[in-house]
């Protein structure tokens, strides 16, 4: 099966975009623990299957949890192993 890449973003890129609606005009080296997980949530909140009922609390489904996690570990490897996100089974 082959699929056309040319649609796909890096994460990089999902980043950058974040980045520009938070407001946050750092370069990735300058950024705080912080400012990661900001961009990581507002991110996760783009996801499918959230649950919004609630306002003030959106509960993120797994989806949105699993897009968080894999764009944190390619553009920030140093937060995602600080922070111990890797999960071994």
């Amino acid at each position: 099966m082959t699929e056309d890449l040319r649609d796909w973003m890096e994460a990089s890129e999902i980043v950058d975009l974040a980045m520009v609606d938070l407001w946050i005009d750092k370069s990735e080296e300058e950024l705080v623990d912080s400012d990661i997980k900001k961009i990581m949530h507002y991110i996760g909140q783009w996801a499918d299957e959230n649950d919004f009922t609630n306002v003030c609390s959106p509960r993120l489904g797994l989806f949105a949890v699993g897009v968080m996690l894999t764009v944190c570990l390619l553009a920030f490897p140093l937060y995602y192993q600080n922070h111990e996100l890797s999960q071994y089974n």
